[in-house]
């Protein structure tokens, strides 16, 4: 059985595209590659699915879905637990803990600070672009451990997690530079 990730799809958040976040066609995009997704398979998505109407865009784009659908909420996902199982989600939670691929990994949508016992955090929120960089309270809890899943990165394409957990990835350089950047951190 395969076990796919995906992040911050945001179906119908249309500030995404008029910011120049987004190209315009990325529901379709994110649409298209979800939907290819063997009926075998477990989709971990980590948070803010949508945002807008939600029962139109989980009717639209999570119900059709024949994959296993798991759901770590994230800070635009504000339904109760029971909503999202109602409409097309197998599992949700705010995180979860599971081995994996010789990994202890935390799922989440925000980086957690992590303790030893965890080998890895994998979240979202950040996406690929500065818009959420001005969080430097969540910035400082990114190590070599955590890894930032991010839809524009992946070109909108769920990962496997296999492939991604073993990916050599360290985004604590691109961190400092946008610190000092953003004059958050003394040089």
């Amino acid at each position: 059985m395969n076990i796919f990730l995906i992040a911050d799809t945001h179906f119908g958040h249309d500030k995404l595209i008029n910011e120049g976040y987004r190209p315009s066609n990325y529901n379709k995009l994110l649409n298209n590659n979800l939907k290819s997704l063997p009926e075998n398979s477990i989709l971990i998505h980590l948070g803010d699915v949508c945002l807008g109407d939600d029962s139109k865009e989980h009717e639209r784009y999570i119900k059709p879905l024949k994959c296993r659908k798991w759901l770590v909420k994230g800070n635009h996902d504000n339904k109760t637990n029971n909503w999202y199982l109602e409409h097309g989600w197998d599992f949700v939670s705010t995180a979860f803990i599971g081995r994996y691929f010789g990994k202890k990994v935390l799922f989440s949508h925000k980086p957690k600070i992590i303790h030893d016992a965890i080998d890895l955090n994998i979240h979202g929120h950040f996406h690929n672009s500065d818009h959420r960089w001005q969080e430097p309270k969540l910035l400082v809890r990114l190590t070599k451990r955590h890894r930032l899943f991010s839809a524009e990165t992946s070109n909108y394409k769920p990962i496997l997690l296999e492939k991604f957990i073993n990916k050599n990835y360290d985004h604590s350089e691109e961190v400092t530079k946008l610190f000092k950047y953003k004059r958050l951190l003394k040089v």
